[in-house]
């Protein structure tokens, strides 16, 4: 592996007051509730901006310690165990689908019979994506059935591959039961089900907090999601009935506090500098930079002539955004309490993009 040399910064050009302005203009323009930002180099967080409440139109203010949902971004906490689980010698990054689970194979379509733990990743696998559940409804199992993630798995490899092949490799499409394919070959390999290994890794291995779920479904004073339209705020309460099937959850349904959050993205930013912890600097340059513009549960990019790698999650009603820049050894991470029924945000490419022209110096045009 090619050892760059980092630039360590203990400071950045973005004064709190400034940090402050941004996050709240970012807030009143766009009808953001809540704005969490936190800025960090690999040893240091030095700028943290909580604004806002944890539901629109009422009193009580969010803070540090809250659950923001984190949605894709849990598919980096996904490849960080099955990284583990690799430098355990317990799966490969090329071990097949149906080597893990042959009781799938029997009705499964030939065309996946060599997809591996990798391609899974990659969404390189033909899987249907599920990425709009009103275009892909999710099949819809009844009591009667234990496992509904193994059913869902079923049907899945026996339905016709959703893209073309090329070169003899799928095709990228973008799929959340690609996902949910990949922690059942972690889940088979370590014993633990995909829920038990989440809380391993991140509370017990690493102290850090998550919930699986939406924030208020352990608390109504748990932030709320809310979902932007024309203008107009919709909060989701606990008792909403929009949740995230069961069938993806390890596709994206976690959530962490920005305190933790922020933890958690500086470990990655800390392996990328050279540094092993949970897992090793190797394992973490794999996962972000092996493949060009998507890897392994992140993409990349370059930013004037600096690497960067992103994970960004939304299911609708939250949005979460980690941003690492390596070679400056820094890193942003933002949440917000809302997104938009698309699950894009505005609001979070405009902080974004003052934050990273403000830090650097550079009133650099990029697209993110």
């Amino acid at each position: 592996m090619n050892q760059t040399r980092i630039a360590r910064t203990l400071d950045t050009r973005l004064a709190p007051t400034y940090l402050t302005e941004i996050v709240g203009v970012a807030r009143e323009k766009y009808k953001v509730p809540a704005i969490a930002v936190t800025l960090m180099n690999s040893e240091t967080v030095y700028r943290q901006e909580i604004q806002g409440v944890r539901v629109v139109d009422k009193p009580t203010q969010v803070t540090l310690d809250d659950y923001f949902h984190i949605g894709s971004c849990s598919k980096s906490v996904l490849a960080v165990m099955a990284a583990k689980l690799i430098e355990q010698k317990k799966i490969t990054w090329q071990t097949r689908f149906f080597d893990v689970l042959p009781e799938l194979k029997a009705n499964a379509n030939n065309a996946y019979s060599d997809i591996t733990l990798e391609d899974l990743f990659l969404c390189e696998a033909g899987i249907q994506a599920y990425t709009n559940s009103e275009a892909e409804p999710f099949p819809v199992y009844g009591s009667s059935v234990i496992d509904k993630r193994l059913e869902f798995m079923k049907y899945l490899v026996a339905s016709p591959p959703s893209s073309e092949r090329k070169n003899g490799r799928f095709q990228h499409l973008y799929s959340n039961p690609s996902y949910t394919m990949a922690s059942a070959m972690l889940e088979r390999v370590c014993g633990f089900t995909y829920e038990e290994l989440v809380r391993k890794t991140l509370t017990v291995d690493l102290g850090l907090s998550v919930l699986i779920g939406w924030p208020n479904s352990i608390s109504s004073d748990q932030p709320w999601g809310h979902m932007i339209a024309k203008g107009k705020v919709e909060s989701f309460p606990p008792n909403h009935e929009y949740k995230l099937p069961c069938l993806i959850t390890a596709a994206g349904d976690l959530s962490m506090s920005p305190k933790d959050y922020a933890k958690y993205t500086q470990m990655h930013l800390r392996g990328l500098t050279g540094r092993d912890n949970y897992i090793s600097s190797e394992a973490y340059h794999y996962t972000h930079f092996n493949h060009e513009g998507f890897s392994l549960g992140t993409a990349n990019g370059t930013l004037g002539s600096k690497r960067y790698s992103a994970f960004d999650g939304s299911a609708g009603t939250f949005f979460c955004r980690s941003f690492i820049i390596p070679e400056s050894d820094f890193a942003i991470t933002i949440m917000m309490n809302a997104s938009s029924a698309t699950g894009s945000m505005e609001a979070v490419d405009w902080l974004t993009i003052r934050i990273v022209k403000k830090h650097f110096n550079r009133w650099w045009k990029f697209w993110l």
